[in-house]
């Protein structure tokens, strides 16, 4: 990643965290336009694609060039952390087991596929295409790689952190903090996983193509 798109991501990844959403629901109501919950995410996902695609532009083409030439490798890491991920999703519901029970489920899953029930095929599209590349982009090539290299450890502590933050600060208020918590915990295993598959590949093409199938098979569980 060069200096330029280090610099232009840690700006925007502000804005992507904590201002888009809003700015975009202030334009509608600037045209007098209500915009639906599900259409937010959509306009949300779309807008993100785009400018994850202006700023990081030549780190993704040399990504996809190193998974073009050795595709295979790509794969095999993609797979493993697959592996990886439900091996620690499983030792995790273990260890949870004793404050989750029957009554919990992930509130974030909840609203997705609640949000996914209005313009269904463009919802699932974003959902398993564009949000994978805008998150590894962001929080696998931008902040570990940033890090790796003042730390193995901080890296991928504060990449997992940021990760699992993410699906859930924005249900601040409308929960429990215990119930908060139990969701961070359970996005972990994916933050780690992708971050030990980035690492591994080296080609940020690695974490997107998991990323993508984990999305996509949530999906198919839930319908």
């Amino acid at each position: 990643m060069t200096h330029r798109e280090n610099l232009f991501g840690w700006f925007y990844f502000p804005i992507y965290w904590m201002v888009l959403p809003t700015a975009i629901n202030l334009v509608g109501s600037l045209f007098g336009l209500t915009i639906s919950p599900t259409v937010l995410n959509i306009l949300y996902d779309v807008i993100n694609f785009i400018c994850i695609i202006g700023i990081f532009h030549a780190f993704l083409w040399a990504s996809v060039k190193a998974a073009w030439e050795k595709p295979l490798k790509c794969l095999r890491y993609a797979f493993q952390g697959f592996l990886i991920y439900y091996a620690c999703e499983l030792l995790l519901s273990v260890i949870l087991a004793p404050w989750v029970g029957p009554w919990f489920s992930n509130v974030n899953d909840e609203t997705v596929i609640a949000l996914s029930q209005e313009h269904t095929g463009l919802f699932i599209f974003c959902s398993v295409l564009l949000v994978p590349i805008i998150e590894e982009t962001l929080f696998r090539g931008l902040i570990f790689q940033s890090l790796h290299h003042k730390g193995r450890i901080l890296s991928y502590c504060v990449s997992v952190a940021a990760f699992a933050a993410i699906h859930v600060v924005g249900y601040v208020g409308a929960y429990d903090y215990l119930t908060l918590l139990l969701c961070f915990l359970q996005y972990l295993p994916a933050g780690i996983a992708l971050a030990m598959v980035y690492e591994q590949a080296d080609t940020i093409v690695a974490p997107i193509t998991m990323h993508i199938i984990v999305n996509l098979i949530a999906f198919i569980v839930s319908r």
